[in-house]
């Protein structure tokens, strides 16, 4: 690059004088960014108007979301004006083959487009023709310090677009003719009964406003570029550094003739009279030699330290307390005194409960996490191995009869009706345990062990299954046995669910 050519003056700035320079360079450069803008995005967008007439909105969505592709023929256009290269319509046409191809442009189009510090990180891509992980990385570095200005120049520039566009809108109700329909109707503009004309008309404003600020903000991002590359690789130091050179030759070449004559005499003169000299002996310092050995570590290990030449900064938050006295002025009231007194210890008060409330907030949402953590976790559970106890009862399948149901008539034929349900009852968990693969934990209750179930049988199935449980619950805890005939049904229908045939609980596994 060569830097003795630049039109701009590099110094040392800070990102927001950067900025400003970045208006300097669009009014120096002007009449090229702005024929090229209006060249292409301009007339771009009066065509797509025009061809999506019946469809406004879509046509300014297209173009708004186009408009990193614009910005790359203004940026073409800055890049060759920084080096005093004017740019015509034959170079913008030549170049767009390159712009399309090598400029990230598909980049900028679909994930770049909601940067919101594009206009800084833009010539990375383009001018530098970083992809990829290369281009990430040169990101961000220069994203280090510079972008949150890059981020407000978005902000500042979208705000300054929308102020433009609704300025004009209030200049054309504003110049309309007493007596004349108003051509903006507030009240259907906000209840969305605009015409199509209307939203034409708004859409050129919005054109209009767009070819006004975008250019301020490709021109200020380039600047805000341009400044966080010199900041890195000492643009201005090596500029110095060039100028010293130069100087030095100009002066060299100056000296007259004769002069160099002169001197040259008097130097081999001067060489002569020390050749005749005798040569002078020199005592080995063996004393400095160590100390300059000793001196040269210490700058080695100096060097050495990953801390040497390294610059950070660091952010934090610190409470700034009001020290500056409260000035009384004259003629203030008692009342207004004790208002002021009352506001200052009503704002303190909500100060406490805000911070009291946000506090409660937090507690409440941790308490909620871990009393329902287990219940979300209940599907999620990796399988553990089949518990021997359920409830106080065994659920080992070798504990239970061959025939289950017939056990249970068995048991209730002798009046043994909690025996005969904690038969039917033993053996629907074992059969969910190991055919339906339904993980119950020790420490389950009968609600746990029915929500549990949920979804994993057919409808029948569970509700046969609701049936026992509530039979076993009133027999087991209230002591109350359902009617035989109850009983006699569980029985009847504890094969046609969880039997060996059973396919609701085969479909469910």
């Amino acid at each position: 690059m060569q830097l003795e050519k630049i039109a701009v003056r590099l110094r040392r700035r800070t990102p927001w004088e950067a900025l400003d320079l970045g208006h300097a360079m669009l009014r120096a450069w002007a009449g090229p960014a702005y024929r090229a803008w209006l060249g292409s995005y301009g007339v771009v967008g009066l065509i797509l108007l025009c061809v999506l007439r019946e469809h406004p909105s879509v046509a300014i969505f297209i173009l708004w979301w186009l408009k990193p592709a614009f910005d790359r023929i203004l940026l073409f256009v800055f890049s060759r004006s920084l080096f005093h290269t004017p740019t015509t319509w034959r170079d913008i046409r030549a170049a767009l083959p390159q712009l399309i191809r090598h400029s990230g442009l598909l980049h900028g189009l679909t994930i770049g487009r909601i940067s919101m510090a594009r206009s800084f990180l833009l010539p990375v891509r383009q001018l530098e023709q970083q992809s990829g992980k290369a281009a990430r990385a040169r990101c961000k570095v220069l994203s280090r310090r510079g972008r949150g200005n890059a981020v407000w120049l978005t902000f500042v520039c979208a705000n300054l677009s929308a102020v433009w566009v609704y300025s004009l809108v209030l200049l054309v109700d504003a110049l309309t003719p007493v007596g004349l329909p108003a051509i903006f109707s507030w009240d259907d503009w906000f209840l969305g009964e605009q015409g199509q004309e209307l939203l034409l008309l708004f859409n050129i404003f919005v054109l209009l406003a767009e070819s006004l600020i975008e250019p301020f903000y490709v021109a200020s991002g380039f600047a805000l570029y341009l400044h966080r590359r010199s900041e890195l690789e000492g643009w201005d130091i090596e500029l110095a550094f060039r100028r010293l050179t130069e100087r030095n030759e100009l002066s060299s070449r100056s000296i007259l003739p004769a002069k160099n004559l002169a001197v040259m005499i008097g130097t081999a003169a001067l060489a002569a009279c020390f050749c005749l000299a005798p040569a002078p002996v020199q005592a080995a310092d063996s004393t400095a030699a160590a100390e300059a050995s000793t001196a040269r570590k210490a700058i080695d290990t100096v060097l050495a330290d990953p801390v040497f030449g390294k610059k950070s900064e660091e952010k934090e938050w610190r409470w700034r307390p009001d020290d500056k006295p409260k000035e009384k002025t004259k003629g203030d009231s008692r009342w207004a005194e004790w208002l002021l007194s009352l506001v200052e210890n009503a704002s303190r008060i909500l100060k406490v409960l805000v911070w009291v409330g946000a506090l409660a907030l937090a507690v409440g949402l941790l308490y909620l996490i871990v009393r329902y953590y287990e219940r979300w976790r209940g599907g999620r559970q990796p399988a553990t191995q089949a518990p021997d106890v359920l409830f106080g009862l065994d659920v080992r399948p070798e504990s239970l009869p061959d025939d289950i149901a017939g056990a249970a008539r068995a048991a209730m034929a002798s009046g043994r009706f909690e025996a005969a349900l904690s038969l039917l009852y033993r053996g629907a968990l074992v059969t969910l345990i190991h055919r339906a693969r339904v993980e119950f934990r020790p420490g389950d209750t009968e609600a746990d062990c029915r929500r549990r179930i949920a979804g994993r049988l057919e409808r029948a199935a569970g509700d046969y299954f609701a049936a026992l449980l509530d039979a076993w619950r009133t027999t087991a805890y209230a002591r109350r046995p359902p009617q035989p005939a109850a009983i006699e049904m569980l029985c009847r229908d504890w094969e046609l669910h969880f039997g060996a045939g059973a396919s609701s609980i085969g479909s469910a596994s």
